[in-house]
């Protein structure tokens, strides 16, 4: 787990900060960060058993980010990204487990990934195009 661009950037903020300068607050509001990504999604993919369907859980591989850009006319018109939001590319490496009671189901996808801040100031992350194919496995259930 690489985590040293979001030091580099936590530690030059924080320096900025120091001496008296505030340029790099909405900059690093506006940059997402691996424990972003997880969290958001982990939340559309974290389920907890119901009477049809079997506790799942994600865990965020490796994960690319590109430089940023303004949103497309595409983006915004199609797809409801916010006009003139920030859109970060990526490849995004995750494994979803689903616990079933004889077994585990465990998928690997790779998948062409948008990060940006929705039309209320949330962050999300928009899944794309398979990179690769999707590895299933099973693993022993979990007691």
């Amino acid at each position: 787990m690489n985590q040293t661009p979001s030091l580099i950037r936590a530690i030059a903020c924080v320096s900025i900060l120091l001496l008296g300068g505030t340029q790099c607050t909405r900059a690093e509001e506006d940059t997402p960060t691996r424990e972003i990504v997880e969290k958001v999604m982990k939340s559309s993919w974290d389920k907890e058993p119901t009477a049809t369907n079997p506790k799942s859980t994600l865990t965020l591989g490796e994960l690319k980010m590109g430089k940023a850009y303004k949103a497309t006319a595409q983006e915004v018109q199609v797809e409801g990204f916010p006009e003139g939001g920030m859109v970060t590319p990526a490849v995004v490496d995750f494994t979803v487990r689903n616990f079933h009671s004889n077994e585990t189901q465990v998928v690997r996808r790779v998948r062409e990934a948008r990060i940006y801040k929705d039309k209320l100031g949330e962050w999300a992350v928009m899944t794309g195009s398979v990179k690769g194919q999707d590895i299933s496995t099973k693993e022993p259930a979990v007691k």
